[in-house]
């Protein structure tokens, strides 16, 4: 990969780029797992997880900080902005104090990056409710590719023919796509404490699909209720209101976490090759995994 542009001393504690290598993957650059991977790792698995405790597992750029303001709503009953903290706080990838989840008294929301087989033992064995959201690879990558771009040590000039080889092809950023969707299907499969939501669904079918997820938190609503979460989470209302705390990652400073949110935007991007070479690797990697992407609108 490129050398990333030089910065301040600073700005490069908050830079999640160049990425670092462990295991024969690739992490984003948190500062805990430049210091000591396998012991980020080994406490994250150690988290003593209390048994309301829900957790929001997203592989990167899958609607992430959407379910997280819905869950809120659903979770608080209430249909105000940003009544929790911000996304990066609950983080467990990130975080290196965990007591300070400690102190917080309501219903806890958590989230994680990494698959099913890197989260709390003790949330797993107690079948604490799990949260799962993917999207369609193809729009996750340019929606990935798009937002990287903009992040503190990635290079400015880094051209999606280069992302393309360096993530799309070389699957193994946080363990890779292909593995990460392969382990949460299997987990939401096997496991009724685990329910999966596609972006694409909530994109088409958002009051059935956040219905599902009220039910499946076991909170009260009603279908007034819902329909109000669904309008407060329109992506365009959602874009105006979001507390964005990444853009502390942001080479300028600005937020850069809500982009289009479309569905097929990346025929923008994929070229011919491109897409048929990915359409092979699809089916080689998913062989016997059935996940009902839609990849563009009819």
């Amino acid at each position: 990969m490129m050398d990333p542009k030089s910065r301040a001393d600073g700005d490069l504690q908050l830079a999640i780029y160049p990425f670092i290598e462990y295991e024969e993957s690739t992490y984003f650059a948190w500062p805990c797992l430049k210091e000591n991977p396998k012991k980020q790792f080994q406490d994250i698995k150690e988290f003593p997880s209390r048994d309301d405790d829900i957790l929001l597992c997203t592989a990167p750029k899958t609607g992430t900080h959407w379910v997280h303001e819905i869950i809120c709503m659903l979770v608080d009953h209430t249909t105000e902005y940003n009544s929790r903290a911000a996304t990066l706080k609950i983080h467990l990838d990130f975080m290196t104090d965990f007591q300070l989840l400690e102190a917080e008294n309501r219903r806890r929301i958590l989230h994680s990056h990494l698959p099913w087989s890197f989260l709390p033992s003790k949330h797993i064995d107690k079948k604490a409710k799990v949260v799962y959201v993917n999207r369609n690879p193809k729009d996750r990558h340019v929606s990935q590719y798009n937002w990287l771009k903009e992040m503190n040590g990635v290079p400015p000039n880094w051209t999606w023919k280069q992302y393309y080889e360096d993530v799309v092809i070389n699957d193994t950023l946080l363990t890779g796509w292909f593995n990460y969707t392969k382990e949460m299907t299997n987990a939401a499969r096997n496991n009724k404490n685990v329910h999966g939501v596609l972006f694409e669904d909530l994109k088409l079918r958002p009051i059935e699909t956040i219905k599902q997820l009220a039910e499946f938190l076991e909170v009260p609503f009603d279908d007034q209720f819902i329909a109000e979460v669904a309008d407060k989470n329109d992506f365009q209302k959602l874009k105006d209101h979001k507390q964005d705390a990444t853009v502390a990652l942001s080479r300028e400073y600005k937020s850069v976490l809500f982009r289009k949110g479309e569905i097929g935007d990346w025929k923008n991007w994929f070229s011919v090759s491109q897409n048929e070479q990915f359409d092979v690797m699809y089916r080689k990697e998913m062989e016997g995994v059935e996940v009902d992407f839609t990849y563009e609108i009819q």
